[in-house]
This record gives structure tokens, C-alpha cells and sequence, in this order.
């Protein structure tokens, strides 16, 4: 068994030891984690998503489900709109000076079909971009509330 002289010493060399590394450790557990991306970068920034409106719109326009609403729409006026909006959506540097989504689609009589395909045409576009799972997401869930403002049975 070693004397105590020698353990103490040993215990304060072995305590001041760890003293940096202690210090480190709780560093590193105070430092934030670099900010994560803001969404509408994750998007493709604002060139990505006003190219992720044409296309979206673009087939919208033509796609049996959801045509019917398009007619006589000036879709590259809508298609700044709808890219400012969903900008706006992501946290990004646009402004949406539009109409509110109830107000905007009030006369359309959309239904809650002619919703879910426009929803499933979005996610294609986003896919099509090359945005991650995680970005569609969360832009789906953000937009996700504007449903009860533009289907007309959820009014």
C-alpha cells in the first residue's frame, strides 16, 4: 500500500491533469451549434424557388386535376406571386404583397382532391430540384395551414 504523502501527491497531479481537459470539455458543450441553413437556401435560394414555381405551376396548368382554375391566368404574374410567397414561407428575403390565401382563392371552389394534387405536384417539383427530404418537409408543414383557407368544403 502506498505511504499517503504518495497518494496525495499523485491524486493532485492526476486532479490538476484533468483541469484542462475538464475545461475543454465544458467549452465545447457551451458552444452553439452552427446555425443550420435557412430553409429558402436549402430551396436553392430564391432562383430555386422561382424555378420550383414555373414548374409547379406549369404543370398545374395542364394537369387534368387542377386545369380548370387556370383558365385565363396569367401564370407568369401568378408565378412571381407564388414565388414570393413561398420565399416568404421559408424565411427568406422576399416580400408577398398578395392577396391572402382565402381571399385569393375564394371564387375557385377548390376541393380538398384538387388540393392534395396540387400538394403531390409540389413535392415532385421539390424532389425534382433536388431538395432534401428534411427542407420539403418543413416547407409542407409550414404551408400545410393555408389548406382551410383554400378549399372550400373547409370553410
Amino acid at each position: 500500500m502506498p505511504h499517503p504523502a504518495k497518494r496525495s501527491r499523485f491524486g493532485r497531479r492526476f486532479g490538476l491533469a484533468l483541469v484542462p481537459l475538464a475545461l475543454l470539455l465544458h467549452l465545447v458543450g457551451c458552444s452553439s451549434p452552427p446555425p443550420a441553413t435557412p430553409l429558402y437556401q436549402q430551396l436553392g435560394g430564391v432562383a430555386g424557388i422561382e424555378s420550383i414555381s414555373r414548374a409547379t405551376l406549369q404543370r398545374m396548368a395542364t394537369d387534368p386535376r387542377t386545369q380548370r382554375t387556370f383558365d385565363g391566368i396569367n401564370l407568369r404574374t401568378l408565378s412571381v406571386s407564388l414565388s414570393a410567397y413561398l420565399c416568404k414561407a421559408a424565411d427568406g428575403p422576399c416580400v408577398y404583397e398578395g392577396e391572402t390565401m382565402r381571399k385569393s382563392h375564394a371564387d375557385l371552389g377548390l376541393g380538398g382532391s384538387e388540393f392534395e394534387a396540387t400538394v403531390q405536384i409540389l413535392r415532385e417539383e421539390l424532389d425534382r430540384a433536388g431538395v432534401s427530404q428534411g427542407a420539403k418537409n418543413e416547407l409542407l408543414r409550414r404551408l400545410a395551414p393555408t389548406r382551410r383557407d383554400m378549399v372550400a368544403a373547409d370553410r
